[in-house]
């Protein structure tokens, strides 16, 4: 079955006269943005009135709305639905959108912009933090403090001359490769077109990973979440993979078959897995993940960024800019036929 092609018209230059008298840029969330930053905002969109929180919206009508930087799921929804509507843009507060109803934006000719790229930092050395928990003893003197035993971990590595996989070759994954590299590890990149990436000492397409997936010490899953990718990682890539590899999933929760990684882990070939996001969330406290000693768990906490703000709003304003030109919108814009 062919999937329906969405096509985003150009958007127009803007001008007053095109929406109500003054047209509306609603930030969702002011508390989130430093008040220089809402001052160059208001500069910037001087034709806009600029209405800074959402709980203000029983103050004007919500077709005046043209742009929405941030995102509330309930009152998002309703906007959407929303006949009268005249929401021209989103600007994502996360770099995931797996979560939105990218067919109804679509109809609806609405642009989506992602916060894709503020969270390469944060993520990249939660993924080289797990690693070196494993492999240099650290979780487990961790869970030996507890008990006050004075005890040499059991089979201590090292990062030097292992051979990482990184799957999805996005910022995340270049930034991966880039620290990686540091610890002169052999890097290995996966994404769909098999394009080459420059911290990737190789690169495969997405669809051939099955058959490298056996020369990868470590496999760090970036995946964002679409039909293509949900329960990529099953019984099926995990059974292939090299005997004591490390498996490390900061990608989305759905992409891994849990119940398949649990066996790897209990089973082998996986000898260790840090995760950090889950199919369910929070992990229910049944899971039998929380009580196995070769697995690693943080609860979502990998994207937390310490300069978030600035970031994210350096993305925003690029976008504005181009877009009260009338230009397309140059950073993170979503294709909805990719899903992402």
């Amino acid at each position: 079955k062919m999937k329906k092609q969405h096509k985003i018209k150009k958007p127009k230059r803007c001008n007053r006269s095109d929406f109500f008298d003054p047209p509306t840029l609603l930030v969702k969330e002011p508390k989130e943005m430093k008040p220089q930053q809402l001052e160059e905002l208001e500069k910037m969109a001087s034709d806009y009135e600029v209405i800074k929180g959402w709980d203000n919206e029983s103050d004007f009508p919500t077709e005046k709305i043209d742009i929405l930087y941030g995102w509330d799921k309930e009152k998002g929804q309703t906007l959407l639905e929303d006949e009268k509507s005249q929401l021209k843009w989103i600007q994502m507060p996360s770099a995931g959108v797996d979560y939105m109803n990218l067919d109804l934006l679509a109809e609806k000719d609405i642009r989506l912009t992602t916060a894709s790229g503020i969270h390469s930092v944060p993520i990249s050395e939660s993924v080289l933090g797990m690693l070196l928990a494993y492999v240099r003893g650290i979780q487990q003197s961790i869970r030996q403090q507890t008990e006050k035993q004075w005890e040499e971990p059991t089979g201590m590595e090292e990062l030097n001359n292992k051979t990482i996989m990184i799957v999805g070759t996005g910022h995340i994954g270049k930034e991966v490769g880039r620290l990686a590299k540091a610890f002169n590890m052999k890097t290995i990149g996966i994404n769909r077109s098999g394009r080459n990436v420059e911290t990737m000492d190789e690169i495969y397409q997405q669809k051939d990973l099955i058959d490298h997936v056996d020369e990868a010490d470590v496999l760090v899953n970036i995946l964002p979440l679409t039909d293509e990718t949900k329960h990529f990682f099953d019984q099926k890539i995990f059974s292939k993979m090299k005997e004591g590899s490390l498996f490390i999933n900061v990608g989305r929760g759905p992409s891994v078959k849990t119940e398949d990684l649990i066996a790897a882990l209990q089973n082998g070939p996986v000898a260790f897995a840090g995760l950090d996001v889950f199919d369910e969330e929070p992990l229910p406290k049944e899971s039998p993940l929380w009580e196995m000693e070769n697995v690693l768990i943080t609860p979502h906490i990998s994207g937390i960024a310490e300069h978030y703000k600035t970031r994210l709003f350096t993305i925003f304003k690029e976008n504005l800019q181009a877009y009260l030109e009338g230009e397309a919108l140059p950073r993170n814009l979503v294709d909805y036929n990719k899903s992402y």
